[in-house]
Formats: structure tokens, C-alpha cells, sequence
């Protein structure tokens, strides 16, 4: 039967030597999984080891300890490999390459896995606007001309799997658009994501899922289908400010919050949003926007970046009674990987 998990890890432990005595742990067992079909949003601040996980997935780098599993094989199997696509957070090229040069290049290397290689390339020049570029030396290129060169090779293969380090970095809005199209296309296909970043906006638009990673392990997951089902029911009506005063009279119970020139209300029941607007219509005051009200996730998850739960210790030895050597410490959990 066919594997229903794209992606598993479970108990990833990672760290590092900084100087000669002091060792930052960056994972401390990580576990978390990606549903076939499924976008899984890795949230967390730069630092928090988002990108430590993703060499560690795509064979870059050794865990300490745990267990992965990417669609269904270890990660350093051939045939996984040419099934996953990977966009790295800093992508570098040789710098005398063609961006048509590296595309054919990268096409070598899982040939057969691309049916009609020429019409890919083209296709993806086309889709990430990198036509007028396709002569052009790495050298020459703009920070966000090479993410989207990336982002083209991690959709290459037509891969099952996408793994996404921060995918946005450095692209103008026009390009993020476009790149959340793509991606969003992707998924109604069927692909599977995990996609990281340090910017709540940029995972809710493309997520399924979202993971909060946060002192080395996942402090919370949010389903952000139930999130989107249930935001209807609180909503926020934005205001200019010069009309706070008059609202104040007429609604004294309602608080209001103070962004630049307007003026926010939150959390408001669908009805009782639906009898401000018409009362403030009538009133001759103009909303300026009515939406989902998400600021409680956004507040909830911001304290559990800042003031992670510490995750299980590792039980101590057993102190020693008098007169008797301790027991020798078992060996290091070896890598499953």
C-alpha cells in the first residue's frame, strides 16, 4: 500500500561546536510530518534551525539522532532524491554559467526523470519570468532573479515532494505574487510542500498546516483550514482615526486600537461587525477595510517563539553511592536516518 506520509521526521537532534567548550543545541527532537498532497508551514525566527532541518533532509548535513522518512525511503536514496525538490535559502551558481547553461545542467543530472526536457525548460523561463535572462551570466544576475532561477530548478523534475527554505527572500511583490501562484498550482496538482520562513503572512496564503519550531522542537501546529473556517466568526473593521471621537460617543463600549491613520477594531462577532458597518454607513463614516480578524493567532504564536516550552530533558544518571563507581554511560543514540 502506498506510503500516506510524504514526509516524517521524528526525534531529529542536531548540534553544534561554537569555540571550544560551548555547544548550542539546535534541534533537541524534532517530530513533525507532511500528508501526501499537503503544504506544512515551518514557522520560526531566523536561527531556530528551519534551515539546519533542511540539509539535514536533503543529505547535507549528519543528525545526531532520528528518524526520516522521505516518501518513504531514506533520504540519501537515489530514487528519493530525484523525486523531492529543493530550493535552499541562499542558492549559489557558478558564476560564469548561463541561466540556460545551469536549467540543462540540473536536467542531467535527473534526465530521466523529465520527460520533453526542452519544453520544461521553456515552460519554467516562461513561468518565472526568466526569458530575457536565459543568456545571461550568474554573475549578472539580481538577488531575486537567482531565487527565481532556484525556485525553476526545485520544480524541474516535477518533483512529489517540495522542500522550500524561505522561497520569498529577496523577490519583489510582483514576483511573490507570481511565485504563490505557481506554488498554489503545485499543490492542486498534488505536490507536497514543507515550506519555511520567519514571516507568518508569507505560510498562511500556500499552508495546509503550520508548525511553530521554536527551541528545537515543535511548540505548537495549527490547522489553518479550521483557522480559516472559524475566522469568519471574528472580525476587523478598520476606521480613519479623525472619526475615533465620534465613534467612541456613539459606541462606549467598543476599544479601539491606533495604526497610524486609522483606527482598528478586533474581534467582533459576525453580527455585531454586520451592525457597525450599517450604523457607520448610515453615519457617514467610510470603512476603509472589514476582514478576518487573526491578531489572537499572531499574539499566541509570537509568545510561543519568545518564551518556548523547554523540551524534555534527558534523564540524569543515577548518582553513585559511596564507595561505587558510576555506571559507564551508554553510547550515543546512533543515527537512523
Amino acid at each position: 500500500m502506498q506510503e500516506s506520509v510524504a514526509l516524517r521526521i521524528e526525534g531529529l537532534r542536531k548540534g553544534y561546536r561554537v569555540g571550544l567548550r560551548r555547544r548550542v543545541e539546535v534541534l533537541r527532537g524534532l517530530s513533525l510530518c507532511v500528508g501526501q498532497g499537503e503544504v506544512y508551514g515551518l514557522l520560526g525566527r531566523n536561527g531556530a534551525g528551519k534551515s539546519t532541518t533542511f540539509r539535514i533532509l536533503m543529505g547535507l548535513c549528519r543528525p545526531e539522532a532520528g528518524s526520516i522518512r522521505l516518501l518513504g525511503e531514506r533520504p540519501g536514496a537515489r530514487s528519493a532524491q530525484l523525486r523531492v525538490g529543493y530550493c535552499p535559502e541562499n542558492p549559489q551558481f557558478p558564476l560564469g554559467l548561463t541561466v540556460l547553461e545551469v536549467l540543462r545542467f540540473h536536467r542531467a543530472l535527473v534526465g530521466e526523470r523529465v520527460h520533453s526536457p526542452r519544453t520544461r525548460i521553456d515552460w519554467l523561463l516562461e513561468e518565472f519570468d526568466l526569458e530575457e535572462y536565459r543568456r545571461r551570466p550568474v554573475r549578472a544576475l539580481s538577488r531575486g532573479t537567482i531565487q527565481r532561477l532556484a525556485l525553476a530548478l526545485a520544480l524541474l523534475a516535477r518533483p512529489e515532494l517540495l522542500i522550500l527554505d524561505e522561497p520569498l527572500t529577496a523577490l519583489d511583490p510582483v514576483a511573490r505574487h507570481r511565485v504563490n501562484e505557481i506554488l498554489l498550482d503545485q499543490k492542486r496538482q498534488g505536490a507536497s510542500m514543507i515550506v519555511a520562513s520567519h514571516i507568518l503572512s508569507e505560510l498562511e496564503s500556500i499552508s495546509d498546516r503550520l508548525g511553530v519550531l521554536s527551541g528545537g522542537v515543535i511548540q505548537r501546529e495549527i490547522d489553518l483550514r479550521v483557522e480559516a473556517a472559524e475566522a469568519v466568526r471574528a472580525l476587523e473593521i478598520r476606521v480613519p482615526s479623525e472619526r475615533e471621537a465620534e465613534i467612541r460617543a456613539g459606541s462606549p463600549d467598543l476599544v479601539g486600537v491606533a495604526e497610524g491613520r486609522t483606527v482598528c477594531y478586533r474581534e467582533l462577532a459576525f453580527d455585531q461587525a454586520q451592525e457597525l458597518v450599517r450604523r457607520w454607513s448610515a453615519a457617514g463614516i467610510p470603512v476603509l477595510a472589514m476582514g478576518p480578524s487573526r491578531r489572537a493567532m499572531e499574539a499566541e504564536i509570537l509568545a510561543i517563539i519568545d518564551h518556548p516550552a523547554a523540551p524534555p530533558a534527558a534523564r540524569p544518571p543515577e548518582a553513585a553511592t559511596a564507595g561505587q563507581r558510576p555506571e559507564p554511560r551508554p553510547a550515543p543514540e546512533k543515527e537512523t536516518v
